[in-house]
């Protein structure tokens, strides 16, 4: 089963989040457990030490019974009876340290057991020295010590062992811990390293699973932008594979389209130019009088006729320079010419129009050298001209200037037509799209013009643009490549062929 890419997302995302999460429980684990040793290593210390203030507070306890034997001080027994409170205080904490180790328990249990009878021989003295307070304790002092020492002897003995047993543990906790913190080191530099290899290992697996795979996509998409044949269809059910799948039904449908756009341009070449053609020149002879003189009304019938059909010639005209610049079957002829005689040829197909509005048409003298394909430039300036005498009202100017920018040159050509609204500049260069309103919708425009325009400009690598307010009058203008020299025509041959 293959899985899609949120299936994939989640298993890359989860496979360091979980090694993560153990690397973390187990660093935890490492850590409590020295900090268990180091707590084993005080309460070992903390044992010692109330084994050692009981066996001072005994000695102490006695030295404050013989000293108030000789001086029968107040202080001394006042001070007996704390240090007996302090030994019964440390004999309480020494079982409550000693409660989590049965070990240490037992000790604590047998060191209880002859404390206890140590601080009852010593209280007994005390009795029998407050008692006979009158004279000093001397004939049984002996015997005091004899007392003190049956049952203090063996706590000694007993917290001697205890205190081997400790010292024992405090000796293995640094070592534990030391021997710890290394493995706690190995342990950090192997989880780095598994982390690293890991990382790597899902970068591969990224990579090859679905970076190579979208890879795939993006070629195809630039392989679908010039036409060519897309890879072969990627394998597995995921959302790359449906994408890749999405992305050949579309070049499949794009190429059944273009099929029948072919169709549709050869029917138009060859079903409607021809007859078109056929019509227009049998017009011609009517309107030249070959087949008999017509009246008044038949003549203005057939020149208008005659000149609906020249329109529609060259609207079909216009459709099939459209194709061939988007198929790139139409080739520009670059080669370095002056440009005023291109301005001449433009301009004197446009006078009739323009002398019929009685509009000036104030060109430019400048005559730089440009490197362009001659036909097509004309034909780009017969279409700006032609609107800008179409839209400039009767005795209005229409200009054009040349402009040398760099490794271009900048051809305007000024109207004082209605202007183009701010929404429209860009719009205008698209194919069928006019401008609304009641001046641009008289005029019986294709709607092709001025995206010819802009394919064969941009063929040529140069931009097309327009300046205009609404009501004064508008600045078409374009560039093309300056003079080129043998070096730089090397560089720039690939202008030299149009494809959409």
């Amino acid at each position: 089963m293959r899985l899609n890419l949120k299936q994939k997302g989640l298993i890359i995302v989860a496979i360091p989040l979980v090694w993560e999460g153990l690397f973390v429980l187990f660093l935890y684990l490492m850590l409590e457990d020295a900090e268990n040793k180091v707590n084993k290593e005080t309460k070992s210390r903390i044992v010692l030490q109330e084994v050692n203030n009981i066996s001072k507070n005994m000695f102490d306890s006695a030295s404050h019974l013989v000293a108030w034997n000789f001086t029968h001080r107040r202080e001394e027994l006042q001070r007996f009876d704390n240090t007996m409170l302090s030994i019964a205080d440390s004999i309480d904490n020494l079982k409550a340290l000693s409660a989590d180790n049965p070990i240490r328990a037992e000790h604590a249990k047998k060191l209880e057991f002859h404390g206890k009878a140590t601080m009852r021989n010593l209280i007994a003295h005390r009795e029998k020295m407050v008692g006979d307070a009158s004279k000093v304790y001397t004939p049984n002092f002996q015997q005091f010590r004899r007392d003190f020492g049956k049952d203090f002897d063996p706590f000694l003995k007993e917290a001697q062992i205890l205190a081997n047993e400790e010292e024992r543990v405090q000796k293995q906790v640094p070592q534990a811990v030391e021997a710890r913190k290394t493995s706690l080191r190995i342990f950090l530099i192997t989880g780095f390293a598994i982390n690293v290899i890991a990382a790597i290992a899902v970068a591969l697996y990224f990579n090859r699973d679905i970076s190579s795979r979208l890879l795939v996509l993006i070629e195809n998409s630039k392989r679908m932008a010039i036409g060519k044949e897309l890879l072969e269809r990627i394998k597995g059910r995921d959302e790359v594979a449906q994408l890749d799948n999405v992305f050949h039904d579309m070049a499949e449908s794009l190429r059944q389209a273009e099929a029948t756009k072919r169709e549709f341009v050869q029917m138009i070449s060859h079903d409607l130019r021809t007859p078109l053609t056929a019509i227009l020149g049998t017009f011609e002879l009517l309107s030249s009088g070959a087949y008999g003189t017509l009246s008044e009304r038949g003549q203005t019938r057939v020149v208008d006729a005659e000149r609906e059909s020249e329109r529609l010639i060259g609207m079909i005209n216009e459709l099939l320079d459209i194709d061939k610049l988007e198929s790139g079957n139409m080739q520009l002829l670059c080669e370095n010419v002056e440009l005023q005689p291109i301005l001449r040829r433009a301009v004197e197909a446009v006078t009739v129009i323009a002398d019929n509005r009685k509009l000036k048409l104030d060109v430019t003298e400048e005559n730089p050298i440009v490197h362009v394909d001659t036909d097509r430039i004309v034909q780009i300036l017969i279409n700006l001209l032609g609107n800008a005498v179409k839209y400039s009202p009767e005795g209005g100017v229409v200009s054009v200037r040349t402009t040398n920018e760099k490794d271009f040159v900048r051809i305007d050509i000024i109207d004082q037509g209605p202007g183009i609204p701010k929404k429209d500049k860009k719009a205008i260069f698209e194919r069928f799209k006019q401008i609304e309103g009641e001046e641009y919708k008289r005029s019986g425009s294709s709607g092709l013009g001025l995206a010819i325009c802009k394919a064969l400009v941009e063929g040529h690598g140069g931009i097309i643009a327009v300046d205009s307010e609404v009501g004064h009058g508008s600045r078409f203008w374009f560039t093309v490549p300056a003079e080129k020299t043998a070096k730089s025509k090397e560089n720039t041959s690939g202008l030299e062929g149009i494809a959409s």
